[in-house]
């Protein structure tokens, strides 16, 4: 299962294919758009056609087979009405914009209440969204070319990721971590689900019930310093994965471990980290008791990156005050919340904040792996999302594309597995 590195002539054609592709539908949209709905349309068909020979030779389940005649049917109905296939995606395009305006009023009103600087951008950005929503929906047929347009300067900006990333390889010297840069990312809706693609994968290859390291080293010199674990279980919400980092040997972990705070489906909360000194333990809860899947990427730094992370977690404990879980409270029986289970296991250690942007945890902006990417960012990782949104997904992504990368300061990659019957 080793990993070859990126070479540098995958990052040239994956440059060139992203912005090839997004020149011509910027140019030849109409050609673009037949290419598109044709080969959507034969997969959304074959897709229902293997699947239904497969139900009907395996399953035998009637749902599972009305399911693959419906896909079938589906797709040949695209491919039947091209028009009304190509007004559908400024229509999701629309919702999904609606969503993203909803979600950052959210943040805006977080921000507000907790005297958080950068209310009065996020409220604006909010609206542009809510309007450019309105205008995508009201009128799906007359934004077909302008979200093929919007798709194409996308690509080509998704291009020059790569093209960066060879010249950081060719050139190291020129590209310092002293500040960070804006990087073009994979869709949301896309990288929510990459840890989990790579966790069906990684069991499927590993069929043993046991609880092996895997072990994935670049050949270079050099200490890791720092690791991040991205989490991921076959569960609903597991799926779309958890961030945390290990500094020191001492894990650090932000979520919303207070159960009686949270809120609005269980997306808002009390902004709670907590702290454990020893990481194997750490590692064996996630793996034997939450059954958890952990892709571990080990980042080797200089004195002063090292530096700049300890006076960041530290600023970051200042405006920290001690939480203690039920069980802290209560020794005499065993409570089953997450927080008591963990401190009973490894005697973690739990804080609040008392101001500032992490006193409010939100599921989709204020979330585990914004902190984890706020730590990392002033050794000058360069994963910041346009939008503000920075899925686990997002980040395993950016972090498997460095390891591969030779020059990169991500020098090693583990993974933690838990099987069992």
């Amino acid at each position: 299962m080793n990993e070859k590195n990126m070479s540098h002539l995958s990052l040239i054609i994956n440059t060139i294919i992203f912005i090839a592709v997004g020149t011509t539908i910027i140019f030849l949209p109409t050609t673009s758009l037949g290419i598109f709905h044709f080969v959507v349309s034969l997969l959304i068909s074959l897709l229902g056609l293997l699947s239904f020979i497969f139900n009907i030779i395996k399953t035998k389940k009637k749902i599972n087979i009305l399911l693959s005649i419906s896909t079938f049917s589906i797709g040949m109905f695209f491919y039947a009405n091209p028009y009304t296939f190509l007004k559908l995606f400024p229509l999701i395009f629309g919702i999904y914009m609606f969503i993203n305006g909803t979600i950052k009023f959210i943040a805006y009103s977080i921000y507000v209440r907790d005297k958080i600087k950068g209310e009065i951008a996020t409220l604006f950005t909010s609206l542009i969204d809510f309007i450019f929503s309105f205008i995508m929906i009201n009128n799906p047929e007359a934004n077909i070319k302008t979200l093929t347009i919007i798709l194409g300067l996308y690509l080509i900006l998704f291009g020059f990721t790569y093209l960066y990333d060879l010249l950081k390889d060719l050139f190291p010297k020129a590209f310092s971590y002293k500040k960070r840069r804006i990087r073009i990312t994979l869709p949301v809706i896309i990288s929510v689900l990459i840890p989990y693609q790579v966790y069906t994968k990684i069991n499927t290859l590993l069929n043993k019930y046991i609880t092996p390291v895997h072990i994935n080293n670049k050949n270079i010199s050099g200490k890791i310093d720092l690791e991040v674990f991205i989490h991921v279980k076959d569960t609903t919400i597991g799926r779309f994965g958890h961030a945390d980092l290990c500094f020191e040997n001492k894990v650090y972990s932000y979520g919303c471990y207070d159960e009686q705070s949270k809120r609005l489906f269980e997306s808002i909360g009390d902004g709670t980290f907590f702290t454990i000194n020893n990481k194997k333990k750490y590692l064996k809860f996630c793996t034997t008791h939450s059954k958890k899947t952990i892709f571990a990427f080990g980042i080797s730094l200089n004195d002063r990156q090292k530096e700049l992370i300890k006076k960041e977690l530290k600023k970051m404990q200042e405006d920290a005050y001690r939480w203690y879980s039920q069980q802290e409270l209560d020794n005499s029986k065993e409570y089953d919340d997450y927080a008591s289970i963990l401190y009973r296991e490894t005697n973690a250690k739990f804080y609040k904040f008392t101001k500032g942007k992490w006193k409010t945890y939100f599921l989709f902006t204020t979330n585990c792996v914004k902190l984890v990417d706020k730590i990392l960012g002033v050794t000058g990782s360069d994963l910041l999302k346009l939008n503000g949104f920075i899925t686990p997904g997002a980040y395993y992504n950016y972090l498997d594309n460095e390891f591969k990368r030779q020059n990169s300061s991500v020098i090693s990659k583990e993974i933690y597995i838990n099987k069992t019957k």
